[in-house]
């Protein structure tokens, strides 16, 4: 009976630790991010820190249209978590500072993805986020995922 009880968890014990070993993996293809460009642009790449200097109003900003998604969208809190390294609120705090101070504008808004691969077709300085699961059309390429 001992046997048994000692068996059991064990076995138990063994399969938590693999389904905690191999659920972030699992969470994590979910959660990658495309950044896309204008194929016409002369990207080829950008660094997470250009694409960070981009979408949080710095210099690069003034050479590049960065594009959002709606605060509830589940992409936009991946994309601020994962690429900027800030949650949602710090990035509205942050940006509430640059536009009293006249500083700098923030992203523009769009509200779909579908939406954001038009935009980033029409303008040539655009840029925007997309899944890493996002069939990509003809006129914008890849130029950083995480």
């Amino acid at each position: 009976m001992i046997t048994t009880v000692l068996t059991n968890t064990t076995t138990a014990i063994f399969l938590l630790a693999v389904t905690l070993l191999i659920a972030p993996l699992a969470v994590a293809d979910d959660n990658r991010v495309k950044v896309i460009a204008n194929s016409k642009t002369n990207l080829s790449s950008l660094s997470s820190s250009e694409v960070r200097q981009i979408y949080m109003g710095g210099t690069l900003s003034r050479r590049f249209q960065a594009v959002t998604l709606p605060v509830e969208h589940p992409l936009r809190k991946t994309f601020n978590v994962s690429v900027i390294g800030l949650t949602e609120n710090r990035i509205q705090s942050y940006w509430a500072q640059l536009l009293f101070t006249g500083r700098s504008t923030p992203p523009r808004e769009l509200s779909s993805i579908a939406d954001a691969i038009d935009f980033v077709i029409k303008e040539p300085a655009a840029i925007a986020y997309v899944s890493s699961d996002t069939l990509l059309p003809e006129g914008v390429i890849v130029v950083f995922e995480r």
